[in-house]
Formats: structure tokens, sequence, C-alpha cells
């Protein structure tokens, strides 16, 4: 939570702040403490909240054009010894689960680029502009004081939808951007992020990054995974690969490092079988993309790794008895 960037942006309007703090259960005080835990569903309503009550369209843009690498404290150190961005990007993936709950931070690489991608893969946490631009503006602003100031992106994605956004979007990012995505997106050249930083000094700063990412690993505590039942560590994978990778009970079995056959008798277990799990991550992202009324019906089904439009089409009045238009045209 980075409630601290949010009270410097809206600094102009005083204590004028601190009712809306009070409304989300926050309090002044809490910027102080970086390491406090806090509802998600809280934070982000907040910043929606914020931006309309106060006329800030671009506030989660603004918050992300002011953060820097002392907000992020021990971890600027640890990001300074990185030898180049994708050491940067692999600590993000590495500590991105004990910082916030319930969301998706992953890189894919192609031949030519890679993307790191976010979303809140809570459907009921809507709408979330704010939050998204904050998280991608602040990610291509880390990088510039990282690799190089004149650094941009290939491109940037949102899911939601930027109509009447376009230029000031493209604008901060020096890259063309597109709304009603699957996902929110920086796409990046493979060799930006293999191009080593000019802060790097070798060896020395090698063993300073691994001494350091050592100590926060300690301080922030385990992730917590294996406590949780092999349902809901199932349906974290299956959230994170639907339309990005191969979704079938052998794959998550293997990614648990479980046969299919352990797979499926653990699932039984606990009520439910793989399924089961699929449809309900299936329908719960569909509805969510659903939510932004200008989002094609073809990038909902590819967001769900479905072939084409029409099987997903059936899928979805399977689910809810109304085809996706009607439900996405209800939402409005």
């Amino acid at each position: 939570m980075y409630l601290i960037t949010l009270l410097n942006v809206l600094a102009e309007v005083g204590s004028r702040v601190d009712p809306l703090l009070r409304e989300f259960g926050f309090h002044r005080m809490q910027a102080t403490t970086p390491y406090e835990r806090v509802a998600l569903g809280r934070y982000v309503a907040l910043l929606e909240q914020a931006a309309e009550r106060f006329d800030r369209p671009f506030l989660g843009l603004d918050m992300g054009a002011r953060f820097g690498l002392e907000e992020l404290g021990p971890f600027h150190a640890l990001f300074r010894a990185a030898g180049n961005l994708r050491e940067v990007l692999d600590c993000f993936l590495k500590f991105q689960r004990r910082w916030q709950t319930h969301t998706l931070l992953e890189l894919a690489r192609g031949p030519e680029t890679s993307t790191l991608s976010y979303r809140i893969q809570d459907p009921g946490i809507w709408p979330r502009r704010q939050d998204a631009e904050f998280t991608m503006a602040g990610f291509v602003l880390l990088t510039k004081q990282l690799a190089r100031p004149r650094w941009s992106p290939v491109q940037v994605h949102f899911e939601h939808s930027i109509v009447g956004r376009e230029k000031s979007l493209a604008r901060f990012f020096g890259a063309p951007v597109l709304g009603n995505q699957a996902a929110n997106q920086v796409v990046m050249f493979n060799q930006d992020l293999e191009r080593p930083f000019y802060c790097a000094t070798g060896r020395q700063d090698q063993r300073l990054h691994s001494v350091l990412e050592c100590h926060l690993l300690a301080l922030l505590g385990p992730e917590g995974a294996a406590s949780q039942d092999i349902a809901t560590q199932a349906n974290e994978i299956i959230a994170r690969r639907l339309g990005r990778g191969a979704v079938d009970c052998d794959s998550i079995a293997a990614a648990l490092d479980l046969s299919s056959r352990s797979l499926r008798r653990r699932l039984a277990e606990e009520g439910t079988c793989f399924r089961n799990l699929l449809q309900e991550a299936r329908q719960a992202r569909a509805q969510a993309l659903l939510q932004s009324l200008d989002l094609p019906l073809s990038a909902v089904a590819q967001g769900l790794g479905y072939s084409d439009q029409a099987t997903f089409s059936r899928a979805f009045k399977e689910w809810t008895a109304v085809s996706p238009r009607r439900y996405s045209k209800s939402q409005g």
C-alpha cells in the first residue's frame, strides 16, 4: 500500500482528504508504516473515490509520476544492486505475493519482446483504473530511473477502457497505449531487459544483492502457499495461466509437483474436481472482463483460453443462462 504517494499527490487538498481516508478505514499515520497489510479492495476503492471526489481523473498516473526508488525503502538498494532490468523483474516476481495477495504479476518472454502483466484476480474489485495506471506508470518510472531516463516501452495495455484518455496516456508512456485488454501490461524489448545498468559494478553488487534479498525475504515472511489447500493452490495457478498457457489437469498437477491422479484424488477429498475449478475460474474472469462494455468478445474468449468467440459464448450461456453480450449490457 503506497498511501504516502497518494497523500503527496493530494497535498493541495489538505485536510479535506482525511474524511475520505476514514470512510475507507485508513488514517494518515499508516503512511509511516510501510509493511502494514490492508484489504486490497478498500485500497483500490479509496483511489477510485479520491479521483472522483477531488476531480483527478489521472490520479493513478500522477501517483506513478511521483513514485521513486526511495518509496521502496530497502528494496531501493536491492534493485540498485541488480545487474539489469531482468534481474529487477525477477525480484518483483519473487516478492510480489508477499507484498500483495490476490494479484497476478508475471513476465512472459517472446522472441524479441517480453511482457510484464499485472492484474487483480478478484473480479469483485472493480473499477480499478487508478490502481492499474499507478502500477504501470510506477513501473515505467522505476525503469527509467534504473536503466536510462529516455527509455520507453514498446506498448502499454490496460484492462479498462481508455476512451478519451489515449493521448494523455501515450504522452506519459512514450508508446502506443491500448485499452480493453485482458490484463494491464508493459511490453519491452528483450535487449532492454538484458542491458547492464550503468550503476552495476560486478561481483560486489551481486554479493550485496544476494545478502539484501535474503534479509528482505526473512523480513516479509513466507508466502504461506504451503498452508493453503490444494484447491486454492490449483485455483491460483489456473488463474495465472488462463489465456497464457496450458490449463489442463496434467499441467496444473505438474506445477504442484503432483501426478494427475494424485491431484484428482486430493481435489476429490476437498469436495471438488479440476473441471469445476476451471469452470469457476473462467466464469469469474469472464464476468470481470465483461464489466468493461467496450471489450470485444473475441478478446474475452482469448483471455480465457478459448479457441474462438462462439465456443466461449456457448459456455457463458450455460453458466449464466444469458449471452455474454446481454450480460455486458446489463452491467451498464
